[in-house]
């Protein structure tokens, strides 16, 4: 009888152990890594360092972002355009921080097909990945700019004037000072890591992306690391 109970105490050991295991399976330096400086204000969110002239940035924007986010509705997901990247990332960055902001004023989330914010960028994504458009790959040419401009507000019923003066808003301000505009920002800090784009779970952990094998353990990943402190 001892016997019998000895192996069904070290059986219940054993369960207990994987149970630990399972329930934080994500490694740090195999599957995230801390970041040496702490997002602020990032708690409860999920941030996506992202460029619209990003190849990898648009295949996870088309079919992993959302259903991922979809599996953590505790987690708020949050938009970082990289500034740096791209020869038109600084209009681009005003275009989507003024887009966030109307999603926020109208209740519309970034991820909602309705908003605003995924209109334009992906009018971006298709524009540059899809149709190979570089809009006179020269970003000082004032026509050029102009034609990035109808490019990303295409069926938004705003021009160019209408995003200038928006910009100057205190929120827009808000999200591109978050962001960062030079390589001093937050964008680019996590950005230099591993490139882009760079998932950051409470502004603390970054997801190494070759570790996400797929949509529910990309969620696991998120779920796992907001457990940490």
């Amino acid at each position: 009888m001892s016997s019998i109970l000895n192996k069904f105490t070290k059986g219940v050991a054993a369960l207990a152990l994987l149970a630990g295991v399972s329930a934080f399976a994500a490694t740090e330096g195999t599957d995230y890594v801390k970041l040496e400086r702490v997002i602020p204000n990032a708690e409860g969110t999920v941030i996506k360092v992202y460029s619209y002239d990003c190849p990898f940035c648009y295949k996870f924007d088309k079919a992993v972002t959302k259903p991922a986010m979809d599996k953590v509705p505790e987690m708020k997901f949050v938009p970082f355009h990289l500034t740096t990247k791209g020869k038109f990332g600084k209009y681009a960055s005003e275009i989507l921080a003024v887009m966030m902001v109307k999603d926020e004023e109208a209740g519309i989330s970034y991820l909602d097909d309705a908003s605003n914010f995924k209109k334009a960028k992906f009018n971006l994504y298709k524009a540059y990945h899809d149709k190979k458009e570089r809009w006179g790959d020269d970003a000082t040419n004032e026509a050029n700019v102009d034609a990035f401009y109808k490019t990303a507000l295409e069926g938004l019923n705003m021009t160019r004037a209408d995003v200038d003066a928006a910009a100057k808003d205190e929120k827009v301000q808000a999200h591109l000072n978050a962001w960062g505009l030079d390589n001093s920002g937050d964008a680019y800090m996590v950005a230099k890591v591993q490139g882009v784009p760079a998932f950051v779970v409470n502004g603390k952990y970054l997801i190494l992306t070759k570790s996400i094998k797929g949509i529910d353990s990309f969620a696991q990943t998120i779920k796992e690391l907001n457990e940490l402190k």
